[in-house]
Protein backbone atom coordinates (compact mmCIF):
# COMPACT_ATOMS: atom_id res chain seq x y z
CA UNK A 1 0.00 0.00 0.00
CA UNK A 2 2.84 2.25 1.05
CA UNK A 3 4.75 1.54 -2.34
CA UNK A 4 1.57 2.40 -4.14
CA UNK A 5 1.01 5.89 -2.76
CA UNK A 6 4.51 6.77 -2.95
CA UNK A 7 4.17 5.66 -6.77
CA UNK A 8 1.39 7.67 -7.49
CA UNK A 9 2.82 10.69 -5.46
CA UNK A 10 6.19 10.37 -7.60
CA UNK A 11 3.73 10.13 -10.83
CA UNK A 12 1.95 13.88 -9.71
CA UNK A 13 5.50 15.17 -9.60
CA UNK A 14 6.36 14.06 -12.74
CA UNK A 15 2.85 15.63 -14.40
CA UNK A 16 3.80 19.03 -12.03
CA UNK A 17 6.71 19.37 -13.93
CA UNK A 18 4.10 20.10 -17.12
CA UNK A 19 1.98 22.37 -15.55
CA UNK A 20 1.04 25.31 -17.57
CA UNK A 21 1.78 27.63 -14.33
CA UNK A 22 1.78 26.45 -10.32
CA UNK A 23 -0.73 25.27 -8.50
CA UNK A 24 -1.20 26.21 -4.85
CA UNK A 25 -0.17 23.78 -1.90
CA UNK A 26 -2.72 21.92 0.32
CA UNK A 27 -5.47 19.02 0.12
CA UNK A 28 -8.08 20.90 -1.82
CA UNK A 29 -6.76 21.97 -5.28
CA UNK A 30 -8.69 24.31 -7.92
CA UNK A 31 -7.43 23.79 -11.17
CA UNK A 32 -7.99 26.73 -13.44
CA UNK A 33 -10.42 25.95 -16.73
CA UNK A 34 -8.15 26.49 -19.36
CA UNK A 35 -7.49 24.53 -22.42
CA UNK A 36 -4.24 23.58 -21.02
CA UNK A 37 -5.31 22.06 -17.83
CA UNK A 38 -7.99 20.29 -19.97
CA UNK A 39 -5.27 18.77 -21.74
CA UNK A 40 -3.23 17.55 -18.66
CA UNK A 41 -6.80 16.02 -17.69
CA UNK A 42 -7.09 14.48 -20.58
CA UNK A 43 -3.39 13.33 -21.62
CA UNK A 44 -3.69 11.81 -17.46
CA UNK A 45 -6.94 10.33 -16.92
CA UNK A 46 -6.24 9.80 -12.82
CA UNK A 47 -4.49 12.82 -12.59
CA UNK A 48 -7.53 14.73 -10.56
CA UNK A 49 -8.60 12.28 -8.30
CA UNK A 50 -5.12 11.17 -7.40
CA UNK A 51 -4.53 15.04 -6.99
CA UNK A 52 -7.90 14.73 -4.87
CA UNK A 53 -6.60 11.92 -2.62
CA UNK A 54 -3.35 13.05 -2.31
CA UNK A 55 -2.64 17.32 -2.57
CA UNK A 56 -0.28 19.25 -5.10
CA UNK A 57 2.90 17.45 -5.27
CA UNK A 58 4.67 19.33 -6.95
CA UNK A 59 8.24 20.87 -5.75
CA UNK A 60 8.16 24.27 -3.89
CA UNK A 61 9.22 27.32 -6.06
CA UNK A 62 12.28 27.22 -3.86
CA UNK A 63 12.89 23.83 -4.45
CA UNK A 64 12.30 23.69 -8.08
CA UNK A 65 13.85 26.63 -8.76
CA UNK A 66 17.28 25.02 -7.85
CA UNK A 67 16.46 21.76 -10.27
CA UNK A 68 18.01 19.55 -7.41
CA UNK A 69 14.98 17.46 -7.43
CA UNK A 70 12.79 15.33 -4.95
CA UNK A 71 15.09 12.89 -3.31
CA UNK A 72 17.90 15.93 -2.58
CA UNK A 73 14.66 17.79 -0.66
CA UNK A 74 14.40 14.58 1.71
CA UNK A 75 18.06 13.82 2.31
CA UNK A 76 19.69 14.21 5.54
CA UNK A 77 23.58 14.35 6.31
CA UNK A 78 24.29 12.20 8.91
CA UNK A 79 28.09 11.92 10.62
CA UNK A 80 29.33 8.31 10.73
CA UNK A 81 31.62 7.46 13.31
CA UNK A 82 32.60 3.64 14.71
CA UNK A 83 33.86 3.10 18.56
CA UNK A 84 34.30 -0.74 17.49
CA UNK A 85 38.36 -1.87 18.11
CA UNK A 86 38.72 -2.58 14.40
CA UNK A 87 37.52 0.60 13.00
CA UNK A 88 38.48 3.22 16.17
CA UNK A 89 41.40 4.80 14.02
CA UNK A 90 39.11 5.73 10.93
CA UNK A 91 37.79 9.44 10.58
CA UNK A 92 34.32 10.53 11.26
CA UNK A 93 32.71 9.96 7.80
CA UNK A 94 29.77 11.96 6.85
CA UNK A 95 26.69 10.79 4.13
CA UNK A 96 24.03 12.29 2.61
CA UNK A 97 21.21 9.40 2.86
CA UNK A 98 17.32 9.64 2.49
CA UNK A 99 15.26 9.65 5.60
CA UNK A 100 13.20 6.89 4.71
CA UNK A 101 16.81 4.24 5.19
CA UNK A 102 16.23 1.56 6.87
CA UNK A 103 17.69 0.76 9.37
CA UNK A 104 19.46 -2.05 8.22
CA UNK A 105 20.42 -0.47 5.18
CA UNK A 106 22.40 2.18 7.62
CA UNK A 107 24.29 -1.35 8.52
CA UNK A 108 25.30 -2.22 5.32
CA UNK A 109 26.36 1.42 4.41
CA UNK A 110 28.50 0.76 8.12
CA UNK A 111 29.52 -2.94 7.06
CA UNK A 112 31.43 -1.25 3.94
CA UNK A 113 32.68 1.97 5.44
CA UNK A 114 33.81 0.58 8.60
CA UNK A 115 34.36 -3.32 8.19
CA UNK A 116 31.83 -4.30 11.09
CA UNK A 117 29.61 -7.25 10.33
CA UNK A 118 25.88 -5.93 10.70
CA UNK A 119 24.95 -8.62 12.79
CA UNK A 120 27.31 -7.24 15.15
CA UNK A 121 26.56 -3.74 15.34
CA UNK A 122 24.78 -1.62 17.55
CA UNK A 123 24.07 1.50 16.19
CA UNK A 124 23.28 4.61 18.67
CA UNK A 125 22.20 8.24 17.58
CA UNK A 126 23.45 11.74 18.87
CA UNK A 127 21.05 13.98 17.79
CA UNK A 128 22.77 17.52 16.65
CA UNK A 129 24.34 19.64 19.83
CA UNK A 130 23.85 16.80 22.03
CA UNK A 131 26.72 14.57 21.47
CA UNK A 132 27.57 14.22 25.00
CA UNK A 133 24.19 13.29 26.15
CA UNK A 134 22.91 9.30 26.35
CA UNK A 135 22.46 8.32 22.59
CA UNK A 136 19.29 6.96 21.14
CA UNK A 137 19.39 3.30 20.66
CA UNK A 138 18.34 2.31 16.58
CA UNK A 139 17.69 -1.24 17.63
CA UNK A 140 15.07 -2.31 15.13
CA UNK A 141 15.99 -3.16 11.31
CA UNK A 142 13.22 -2.60 10.08
CA UNK A 143 12.33 1.04 10.69
CA UNK A 144 13.58 3.73 8.78
CA UNK A 145 15.44 6.78 9.99
CA UNK A 146 12.70 9.48 10.14
CA UNK A 147 11.20 6.94 12.46
CA UNK A 148 13.94 7.51 15.28
CA UNK A 149 13.75 11.22 14.13
CA UNK A 150 17.11 11.35 12.75
CA UNK A 151 18.34 14.76 11.50
CA UNK A 152 20.74 16.51 9.82
CA UNK A 153 23.56 16.92 11.30
CA UNK A 154 23.07 14.23 13.99
CA UNK A 155 25.81 11.96 14.62
CA UNK A 156 25.54 7.71 14.28
CA UNK A 157 27.67 5.84 16.37
CA UNK A 158 28.61 2.25 15.02
CA UNK A 159 29.66 -0.05 17.98
CA UNK A 160 30.83 -3.43 17.73
CA UNK A 161 28.28 -5.82 20.26
CA UNK A 162 30.42 -8.90 21.57
CA UNK A 163 30.29 -12.52 20.00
Amino acid sequence: ARERQDAERFYLRQIAETYPSPLPHGEQVAIPDTEEWQAISTEHPRWRELLRNHGNQSASASASAATAGVLAAELIEINLRSTAASAATLPTVTRKVPGSLPIKSLKLIACQLFKVEPTKQTLLYCPPGQESDIPESLDDDLKRLCDFAVTSGGTIVVDEMDS
